[in-house]
């Protein structure tokens, strides 16, 4: 194992070596990002963010808001927020807030999502509200607005999500 880590270590160092300045730069701060991804003790239902919304630089908030710091990871070609990366925000946050209320074993999937981009997303950072509209047994129905650091609405979405069930409920069911 330690091996293996070496190697890798190895591996990245020689490649880092071989980069421009400005893509040095883009390396960093994309190593910031994980910095900032350590999930806090205090928050004990915090599920640990996958790799695109770290990529990204999603957070979750103790509040139930998720939000993503702004950057060239997230920019599209004229500075902005990348839509799809907005629209990721919201997936996030809407999925997140779900998983709050699972039995252990289920899983949350998108079925579908749709996206209305309404200003552009800038400044610092985005955050994402998620609101659950109605919750059935495998279905849930939320929206999420996504707002800038002054309130302004960025984005709005409309989601349907698939709870998966419980192995513990399926052998409850079994006959």
């Amino acid at each position: 194992m330690i091996d293996k880590r070496n190697e890798q270590m190895k591996s990245i160092q020689k490649k880092l070596n071989s980069l421009k300045d400005h893509e040095l730069n883009e390396m960093a701060h994309l190593l910031s990002l994980y910095q900032d991804q350590e999930i806090s003790q205090d928050h004990p239902n915090a599920v640990p963010m996958h790799f695109l919304g770290r990529f990204l630089g999603i957070t979750q908030n103790q509040d139930g808001t998720s939000e993503m710091k702004l950057g060239l990871q997230n920019a599209n070609t004229y500075g902005v927020a990348q839509g799809g990366a907005i629209y990721t925000l919201a997936d996030v946050a809407i999925g997140f807030s779900i998983l709050q209320d699972v039995e252990e074993g289920q899983k949350v999937l998108t079925l579908e999502l749709k996206v209305n981009f309404i200003e552009k997303g800038q400044g610092s950072r985005l955050i994402a509200s998620p609101i659950i509209l109605r919750r059935g047994k495998s279905t849930v129905v939320s929206e999420c607005a996504v707002t800038d650091e002054q309130g302004k609405l960025v984005a709005k979405a409309l989601g349907t999500f698939y709870i998966t069930s419980s192995r513990k409920r399926q052998e409850e069911e079994k006959p």
